[in-house]
């Protein structure tokens, strides 16, 4: 659910420099100190007891009361200041910072489903998310089905069947093809199949694009999930991950975070926190640059075919999803795998690595590493081709970037 601001609001981008943050509460500390602990201090018994009824039985804190901390695995100074952060950006009524993208969605859906459950999810998936629910979640009990690219609603009611539907899962831009899928359609699919209390839920993983670019919830997802580790944290220096959404989604999913004990720390959350004031800037230049490499790859003889959605945005049937296209590009080389890996082994500038969304711009072969669990006619299925290469645009001189795959590309 989206939270709607007022027009007095700051901008999210003048919002990141003092959210959550009191310097009077920190000898007059500019920035957030580090709350490096593992436990708290109660200021007395009765202060223990109203900290334990509310973080466990249930208590509703009054308002503008500061109830404090227990324990850093259940929540601490620094995680309180970067979740009320990321809700600005997503306009969420509420945020949650996990340890990992993964552990953000496995919690998630793990407080969503229940025993016997199907999840409906697009495809291609992140090869990390397709894992967790092929080999995790489905042994456990739950089912799992797909869709793929231009799906409709008469198409997912197929998917399904009679089953208990429990979440429809999109990744939006998919990883690693940028394909994109509709949101709004999804999300009108789960609450038809909702029933009562039980509600089947929509949810979005946002990575490629982040809450700067596209607002799934505005769309009517429920939760949106981040690998935190990319472009909100941008640095390539941390790991963590985050999920946004309703008051009511977001503290469902707290519980069963602080059950399993998936939280973020404290150094993590810190440096989220100091990621997030120049996360405009930072996708501000890389989404430039990734327009000029995007129109140097389309021109290359070299290049079979490139997808980024500032390509086609104007044509697109569902480009009024986002508000610019990122900087995430998939582009396949003419051949397959043996010129995909000249190119790679030939670029000097450019990093050859997994992950995305850093300062620095990084390639990857997605068959041969972030895909390479998936079945091998799957991947050909849902367009992972030995020939295809994701790229993450940085913040270089897009001249500098360009000339690299140029040059990398004479030796394919």
């Amino acid at each position: 659910m989206a939270k709607r601001r007022d027009e007095t609001d700051p901008e999210p981008e003048t919002e990141m420099m003092t959210r959550g943050w009191d310097p009077a509460k920190g000898l007059g500390s500019i920035k957030t100190p580090l709350f490096q602990t593992s436990t708290f201090i109660f200021e007395s018994s009765e202060a223990a007891k109203r900290l334990f009824d509310v973080t466990y039985g249930g208590e509703i804190p009054e308002e503008g009361e500061d109830v404090g901390y227990i324990y850093t695995r259940l929540d601490h100074p620094n995680l309180a200041i970067v979740e009320s952060r990321l809700a600005v950006w997503d306009r969420a009524e509420g945020a949650l910072l996990f340890s990992s993208g993964t552990s953000a969605i496995f919690t998630t859906m793990l407080t969503l489903l229940r025993p016997g459950d199907l999840i409906l999810h697009s495809v291609p998936l992140y090869g990390g998310t397709n894992t967790l629910f092929q080999e995790v979640l489905a042994p456990m009990g739950f089912e799992v089905e797909s869709f793929g690219p231009g799906s409709t609603e008469q198409d997912l009611a197929k998917a399904v069947g009679d089953r208990q539907l429990g979440v429809v899962y999109l990744e939006t831009p998919a990883n690693p093809t940028n394909d994109v899928f509709d949101i709004a359609m999804a999300s009108t699919f789960a609450a038809s199949r909702s029933e009562g209390d039980r509600k089947v839920r929509t949810v979005v993983d946002n990575t490629f694009l982040g809450p700067i670019s596209q607002r799934p919830l505005d769309h009517g997802a429920d939760a949106v999930v981040y690998s935190a580790t990319k472009y909100l944290g941008g640095h390539s220096d941390i790991i963590a991950g985050a999920v946004t959404g309703s008051e009511e989604v977001v503290d469902s999913i707290k519980t069963m975070r602080y059950r399993i004990g998936t939280t973020a720390d404290p150094h993590t959350a810190w440096l989220l926190s100091r990621s997030l004031e120049t996360y405009a800037l930072r996708v501000e230049k890389q989404t430039a640059n990734a327009g000029l490499v995007a129109e140097f790859l389309v021109g290359h003889p070299k290049v079979a075919r490139v997808v980024y959605l500032g390509l086609d945005d104007a044509d697109h049937p569902l480009s009024h999803q986002w508000g610019s296209p990122g900087a995430m590009i998939a582009f396949e080389v003419v051949g397959g795998r043996e010129e995909a890996f000249g190119f790679l082994d030939s670029m000097k500038l450019i990093g050859l690595t997994t992950s995305l969304g850093g300062t620095e711009t990084i390639a990857c072969h997605p068959w041969t590493t972030t895909h390479s669990n998936v079945d091998l006619e799957e991947r050909k299925r849902i367009g992972v081709t030995e020939g295809l290469i994701r790229l993450s645009i940085g913040v270089e001189a897009p001249a500098d970037i360009i000339s690299d795959l140029d040059q990398a590309l004479a030796v394919v």
